[in-house]
């Protein structure tokens, strides 16, 4: 299927970790991504450049057991579709040549034992309002810290963990899956902090092109730190 530069970067990343129990679902126009433990349902993403009638029949006919996912469209095909709409968001890339001057009071440190997955999950789970999920997250990220393509990382504030951020890399750009900041520490330049660290360790490893989904809220950031439009990004709901 045709894909964007975030969806085959997206597509790459849960295929090199398919070994760890994530489902992969290929159609024509469309991809979907499964979790391996349907609580972790919310998480569950069908990729396609339309979602209309024919997506969704291949989804209810042919992923039968799947209780909820989250089908990702770049335009919209049909209003008509009896689905509830998300919150639309967009598609931004960078293409960064330079490494971008670090001059941060914060600590920062990569996702490498089981201290720092606990740390990076205490942040998510507090700011996606999913704390019922710590420990089985925590179990997902200890698994893959043997991914030579992800990097994680924790910021801290007074040794306490404040903020998260994720890059994973395809074969043509890191996308970022993860990016969060405890309300308590926001507006303190730790997001940024750690969002160019994690840019200037790609930049190192030869990836220069960096692709994220960004909120309505988030958009008007990234766009300062020279990411550009790539797509929009309409959201559908699919529940049973």
């Amino acid at each position: 299927m045709w894909k964007n530069l975030y969806q085959k970067t997206i597509y790459e990343i849960y295929k090199s970790k398919e070994f760890l129990g994530y489902k992969i679902f290929e159609f024509e126009k469309m991809f979907v991504i499964l979790w391996s433990n349907q609580q972790m349902f919310y998480y569950n993403m069908a990729h396609a450049n339309k979602f209309g009638k024919n997506e969704l029949v291949a989804i209810q006919k042919n992923i039968p057991d799947t209780y909820m996912l989250v089908a990702s469209s770049n335009i919209v095909d049909d209003d008509s579709l009896p689905l509830k709409k998300g919150t639309p968001s967009y598609l931004m890339v960078l293409n960064a040549q330079n490494k971008i001057e670090e001059n941060t009071p914060f600590k920062i440190l990569r996702v490498t034992n089981q201290t720092t997955v606990s740390d990076f999950c205490d942040v998510i789970t507090d700011v996606y309002n999913k704390k019922e999920d710590r420990e089985l997250l925590i179990d997902y990220f200890t698994k893959e810290l043997c991914l030579e393509n992800c990097f994680r990382y924790v910021g801290y504030i007074d040794n306490e963990p404040a903020g998260a951020v994720e890059f994973s890399e395809g074969t043509e750009a890191a996308c970022v899956s993860w990016g969060a900041v405890k309300e308590e520490f926001r507006r303190c330049g730790l997001y940024r902090a750690m969002f160019v660290h994690a840019i200037n360790n790609e930049i190192d490893r030869g990836i220069n092109t960096i692709v994220l989904n960004s909120s309505e809220m988030g958009r008007e950031i990234y766009l300062k730190m020279g990411f550009v439009p790539l797509a929009n990004r309409y959201n559908y709901i699919l529940e049973k």
